[in-house]
């Protein structure tokens, strides 16, 4: 009898054991797919890792409260990725009123001209000419040395409001990502030199900005950058 509620005892520990450890090796399982970078869409810039204090519009420009109550505004990871290649970006004047989710800033690429919204209302205060000087740097730390223009926000509270931050923002870049994809699969948008088809069924799109004119490059502008 003794030995049987030992042996009981013993392969009631095993089991409690058992069970830890496959949750365990659940929650590890769920945590690395929360993180997973989406393979072979962007960069893991464009996804991860993003510094506090950022606040995301839709139309994918980014707004930083600087200490002295200025806003730093400039393009995510997303749009540098699908961009690609940047010949320069026009920045608005000194002074200009600008809007939340109205056209702000430009880029140019060869004889395409893409438009990116500002975030929030305001004046703008300072202009980042160095963005045109490092243009590979704006790139690969868009969040550092890509801020376009700096703004005087006039209606701050309400703006914000609009704007995502914190573990809601790059779970919406990750949708973003997806949903560019899918983008480019149902307009087949992918050249056959680009469109690698992925495992997951994603697509690689990196840079793929380059290779669209006409109506798919508008169709694209307004679904994404507005």
């Amino acid at each position: 009898m003794v030995v049987l509620l030992f042996l009981l005892t013993v392969l009631g520990f095993i089991t409690v054991e058992l069970i830890l450890r496959w949750r365990e090796e659940r929650r590890a399982a769920a945590e690395s797919l929360a993180h997973r970078e989406p393979a072979g869409l962007l960069p893991g810039w464009a996804v991860r890792q993003l510094p506090g204090g950022l606040f995301f519009h839709s139309g994918h420009t980014w707004a930083k409260l600087q200490p002295s109550g200025a806003v730093q505004v400039g393009l995510d990871g997303f749009a540098h990725g699908i961009l690609g290649r940047v010949d320069r970006f026009e920045l608005p004047a000194r002074g200009a009123q600008l809007r939340q989710g109205e056209p702000a800033f430009v880029a140019r690429k060869g004889g395409k001209r893409i438009e990116f919204v500002s975030p929030v209302d305001g004046v703008v205060c300072s202009v980042n000419q160095e963005i045109n000087v490092d243009l590979q740097g704006a790139k690969t730390e868009p969040y550092e040395k890509g801020w376009a223009f700096a703004i005087r926000p006039s209606n701050l509270v309400q703006n914000l409001k609009r704007l995502r931050i914190g573990t809601e923002a790059p779970a919406w870049l990750e949708r973003e990502v997806r949903r560019f994809s899918e983008f480019l699969s149902l307009h087949r948008a992918v050249p056959q030199e680009v469109g690698v088809t992925l495992p997951d069924g994603g697509t690689h799109a990196e840079g793929i900005m380059e290779t669209m004119d006409g109506e798919i490059l508008q169709i694209a502008i307004r679904k994404f950058f507005r």
